[in-house]
């Protein structure tokens, strides 16, 4: 939803900038700007949706080489497309004759600005593309500040030293009994029997459903939960947090993400092997091939 308010908020910023810069640059009545302005803004929106489109869901993760050659042919034919629906465009909204209405290419300056704009134009669109596919496959570390944690120690800091409010929500697992101990390696790890945890709310702790994780991604040291309602960073590394949940309902489908096969809404191929991962919460996970392999094995 968060996607679709922004591609319409950039999508009549568009539209404004060319009818306000038509309106009186060229003097043209408000009727005209706004038609103008229409033309010139529907190519990038269709042309635009169809290379984002591409980008995100073929180019992400190819070898350079590929992306390349494959973005010097998407930019040609974005140039091409977008001036040969804009000179038609224009002609239907100012051409009208008779017989029709008469479509006029533009003459070399005015092409040649049109390219410029058309290829800069481009760049843009793949630039977000890029930058979009990161921002939802990426665990963001400043959710909240909290302490979870780890393997029976650790506590949620006090705000004066993270910086927080008292009542920044955290996780702090709970081992539930467990067989006697036995020597471990020196290194702190999550026990497989830690599968129940509790967030950590001023100074009451309050029960987590496990079944409401959605993902969890890796972010160094800390892991960031993501349930259907609100996300919650804990000082657990993502190997660690593995270790504590049931295998057959959570996959690590990539060196940074867990999943909640529960609360996959969609699947779709990715290129490469990899598979895209829609989730109940609206949130994106490209897969690795591996992590591909284990969802593809689930597959009747």
């Amino acid at each position: 939803m968060k996607q679709r308010n922004s591609d319409l908020w950039t999508v009549l910023a568009i539209f404004g900038a060319y009818t306000v810069t038509l309106r009186f640059a060229l003097g043209l009545d408000v009727v005209g700007a706004l038609l103008g302005g229409l033309a010139n803004t529907l190519p990038v929106v269709i042309f635009g949706w169809a290379v984002r489109r591409i980008v995100v869901r073929h180019l992400i993760g190819k070898p350079a080489v590929v992306q390349l050659l494959a973005h010097a042919l998407l930019c040609a034919m974005f140039m091409l497309l977008s001036y040969w629906l804009l000179i038609v465009l224009l002609g239907f909204f100012f051409g009208s004759a008779p017989e029709g209405f008469v479509v006029r290419p533009f003459k070399s300056g005015g092409a040649a600005w049109q390219s410029l704009q058309n290829l800069t134009t481009y760049a843009l669109i793949a630039a977000v593309s890029y930058l979009s596919a990161q921002t939802r496959t990426t665990p963001q570390p400043d959710v909240g500040e909290v302490a979870g944690g780890s393997a029976g120690a650790g506590t949620c800091p006090p705000a004066a030293t993270t910086g927080g409010s008292a009542d920044a929500p955290c996780l702090e697992p709970v081992p539930e009994p467990s067989p006697p101990l036995r020597p471990q390696e020196p290194e702190a790890r999550v026990d497989a029997a830690l599968s129940r945890y509790f967030v950590k709310i001023g100074d009451e702790l309050r029960p987590l459903d496990i079944e409401s994780v959605v993902s969890i991604g890796g972010a160094g040291d800390y892991a960031e939960v993501t349930t259907l309602t609100a996300k919650h960073l804990v000082r657990v590394t993502l190997a660690e947090f593995a270790n504590s949940l049931d295998p057959t309902r959570y996959v690590r489908v990539h060196r940074s993400w867990i999943v909640n096969t529960d609360r996959i809404a969609r699947l779709e191929p990715a290129g490469g092997g990899r598979l895209l991962l829609h989730l109940e919460t609206g949130q994106t996970i490209s897969t690795s091939r591996e992590g591909a392999s284990l969802l593809r094995s689930r597959v009747l």
